[in-house]
């Protein structure tokens, strides 16, 4: 009778304390501590059992900051992301896959992949590696973002041997993918630029060396057209100089005052010759002592290349003037010709590395299909934008701004 008194006693003070905070350790109280006592096994047992409840807090606390580190990650990152379960239905996703998916309105957990708007072929992605249990990559245009390239890695989660689910991770190339078409663009343009000069010198100089070399009449005319081809070859790799220098971001400006009046001046001395095959007259209508902050160098680059532009392309007895107006921080200079005008279909692309409103009149005039762009970057590098106002039958109008 005294022993099962004892127990009641034991069971009713430091061992119920023991029983009571284990109930509320298990129930995921882990700020609660057993009370001590003063000594003994039941002593030891209470101080190990807080010092479980604490370590197992701070390490709750610990996966709670990592599960808000990633759920930040997952949220805010540029990539999208999709997680599915076995069977491909969805258990996470993220913003950005939202977005480019086009899921508005709806909660996209609990639903099948291939059902989602744009989800065709990322269910084809993750259908394969669930399948193969190793990752699969595809590019594909999403119908919810027309334009944007995408790139994606579905990856198989495997748990003890077994694929439990797909890690879907979609990245925008876009940008990388435009780059890459520029530049086979850019080297095929170039490989077309070079080559029509030197097969033109090469069958020249076939002709003079089988016989028409001591032709009289003939002769000079093959040597002419080989000089010709070659001040051709000459200013386009120049061209492809200026424009490779603008391009790299290496270019640097040497700003100063400049007499725009006195610029345009000699850059229309410099196409005197050009000015007068074309009979073409130039009006400089720039204000006396109109001054910009510019590199000197750069800014007759521009005027030159937008000058000549305006003498080839225009109508005999016609004009090329230049005129200048002051704007809110920044000057505004023209070049206008009395040319046949351009159509509004080409107006958005006049700007671009070898685009040519007429290919066949360019090429016969010399014309690189560079000068334009190069005129775009060098006024751009100085801080400025470019435009054209222009319409067929009433020539063209070339701008571009310097800030003051």
């Amino acid at each position: 009778m005294k022993l099962f008194s004892a127990f009641r006693l034991l069971l009713g003070g430091q061992f119920g304390e023991i029983i009571a905070g284990s109930k509320r350790f298990a129930a995921g109280d882990f700020s609660y501590r057993i009370p001590v006592g003063s000594s003994g096994e039941l002593k030891k047992l209470s101080e190990t059992l807080n010092f479980m409840a604490e370590q197992v807090a701070l390490k709750m606390r610990e996966a709670e900051l990592r599960r808000l580190e990633l759920e930040a990650a997952f949220r805010d990152m540029p990539e999208a992301i999709v997680v599915t379960d076995g069977s491909g239905v969805i258990t996470r996703i993220n913003p950005r896959a939202r977005q480019l998916m086009g899921v508005k309105g709806f909660e996209a957990e609990g639903m099948w992949l291939s059902g989602m708007p744009g989800g065709p072929e990322l269910s084809s992605a993750a259908i394969k590696a669930l399948a193969s249990g190793k990752p699969v990559q595809l590019e594909f245009e999403p119908a919810a973002a027309p334009g944007t390239v995408l790139s994606v890695t579905a990856s198989p989660i495997v748990e003890n041997g077994a694929v439990r689910g797909c890690v879907l991770v979609a990245r925008d190339i876009t940008g990388p993918r435009k780059l890459e078409n520029l530049r086979k663009d850019f080297v095929a343009n170039v490989s077309h630029e070079l080559k029509t000069p030197l097969t033109a010198i090469k069958g020249c100089a076939e002709t003079l060396l089988g016989g028409a070399l001591t032709d009289k009449e003939h002769g000079p005319e093959f040597a002419r057209s080989i000089y010709d081809q070659s001040v051709r070859l000459e200013t386009l790799v120049a061209d492809l100089l200026n424009i490779s220098q603008a391009e790299s971001g290496k270019a640097r400006l040497e700003r100063a005052p400049v007499n725009l009046k006195a610029l345009a001046g000699e850059a229309a001395g410099a196409l005197a010759a050009v000015l007068a095959k074309n009979k073409v007259s130039f009006l400089n209508l720039v204000p006396d002592g109109f001054a910009v902050s510019a590199d000197r160098d750069k800014l007759h680059q521009v005027l030159l290349n937008l000058m000549e532009n305006a003498a080839k392309y225009n109508r005999e007895g016609g004009s090329v003037r230049v005129r200048a107006v002051p704007e809110r921080g920044a000057a505004r200079i023209f070049v206008e010709d009395d040319g046949p005008g351009i159509a509004a279909g080409h107006l958005p692309h006049i700007f671009e590395r070898f685009y040519r409103v007429d290919k066949a009149r360019s090429r016969e005039l010399g014309g690189t299909g560079l000068g334009l762009s190069i005129v775009k970057h060098l006024v751009e590098l100085h801080g400025g934008s470019v435009g054209v106002d222009s319409a067929e039958g009433r020539g063209s109008a070339f701008w571009f701004t310097l800030p003051s």
